[in-house]
């Protein structure tokens, strides 16, 4: 007995579109499993969002057939091999050809990241536009759907701007945030986004500096136009100074005679031997009259007691005038000059001995 088993029929097309979204969903299961950073509930997201995404997809004649699903999986495994082991130049290569073999959101956003993360400012910026563009966009989820919009404002913020020098004369040199630019004019000068300070300077011409505010992405030109340094005239020439006459040289200092010195102080040593004797007269008279009092012996005590005073009064104010008169220096060479100033003269000392009927000694006077 023979037992026959009848199946629905299905369409040709019908066909060939369950076998594109089974291939789109095992898209690439062994690869991901070598990616132990991304979790499996990303992976399986990962999957459905594309399997979602092929069937979203306007029908086609032709769906991808084994051979191009074989490769396109092959593809996104190298690519997340490369990912995971920093190698962002393989992963962009391999997450590209998956994404051009079978389009796919989830291809697009790791090949932008591969670029994001390799450096390739520009090629990244592009990339994530044209992701974020996709209407298939939303497939990737929230959370890779944020992360490139955020990488995108970040690196459009981190783009340099190109600014066009050019200077009149074409000789000034070119200065950014005090750093001097070479090359010949005009000057293409790329610079981070904010403020900037440029600086001109020529020869013979007037400095200027110019505030630029750089935003990031934007080409801009700048000509500066300097203006030339007007010379002062040179000041008229001084009246000559006349010198004064010179003075007259100082006559010289007028010597002084010692010899007044030395009688004075002769006098003085006379004077003390005077006193010296008349003083012992005067012990004795006292020692007579203190035995034998008598009217002589106190008129003589009082009268040699008297002269030895006025002796030894003597000695000493003709002592001090002969060592003053000895130890005095000649006059200065500058009295002349004091007296046609007409300063007021230097101040004197002097001693002068004076004899009295019962005393005697040296009375002092001082000039100034």
């Amino acid at each position: 007995m023979r037992r026959s088993t009848r199946f629905a029929p299905f369409s040709r097309l019908a066909l060939l579109a369950a076998i594109g979204a089974l291939g789109v969903t095992t898209f690439a299961p062994a690869a991901r499993a070598a990616d132990a950073a991304k979790p499996a509930a990303d992976k399986a997201a990962s999957a459905s969002a594309d399997k979602a995404g092929a069937s979203a997809k306007p029908v086609v004649a032709k769906a991808p057939d084994k051979k191009t699903r074989d490769a396109a999986r092959k593809a996104y495994g190298e690519g997340e091999k490369a990912f995971a082991a920093g190698d962002f130049a393989g992963a962009y290569t391999g997450y590209a050809k998956a994404n051009e073999l079978i389009p796919s959101a989830h291809a697009a956003y790791w090949a932008a990241k591969s670029l994001d993360q390799g450096g390739k400012t520009d090629d990244a910026i592009k990339a994530y536009e044209a992701l974020l563009a996709d209407s298939s966009a939303s497939k990737i989820g929230d959370d890779k759907l944020g992360d490139a919009q955020t990488r995108l404002a970040t690196l459009k913020a981190s783009l340099v701007g190109e600014i066009t020098v050019s200077t009149l004369p074409a000789t000034a040199t070119v200065s950014v945030d005090g750093v001097a630019q070479p090359g010949p004019q005009p000057v293409t000068l790329k610079l981070a986004p904010g403020p900037h300070k440029l600086s001109f300077m020529a020869e013979g011409f007037d400095a200027k500096e110019v505030d630029l505010q750089v935003q990031a992405g934007t080409k801009l030109e700048q000509k500066v136009e300097l203006q030339q340094h007007m010379v002062a005239p040179p000041p008229p020439p001084a009246e000559p100074v006349v010198a004064p006459a010179p003075l007259p040289p100082p006559p010289p200092p007028e010597k002084h005679s010692k010899v007044p010195a030395y009688v004075t102080l002769g006098i003085a040593t006379g004077g003390a031997i005077v006193g010296t004797i008349f003083g012992v007269q005067a012990l004795q008279s006292k020692s007579d009259f203190d035995s034998n009092p008598t009217t002589k012996s106190a008129d003589d005590t009082e009268r040699n007691a008297l002269i030895a005073d006025m002796a030894f009064g003597v000695a000493v104010t003709l002592g001090v005038t002969g060592i003053v008169l000895l130890t005095s220096s000649d006059d200065a060479p500058d009295a002349p000059k004091a007296a046609a100033l007409h300063l007021p003269p230097k101040p004197t000392f002097r001693v002068l001995p004076y004899v009295g009927r019962e005393s005697g000694g040296a009375a002092a006077r001082l000039t100034f």
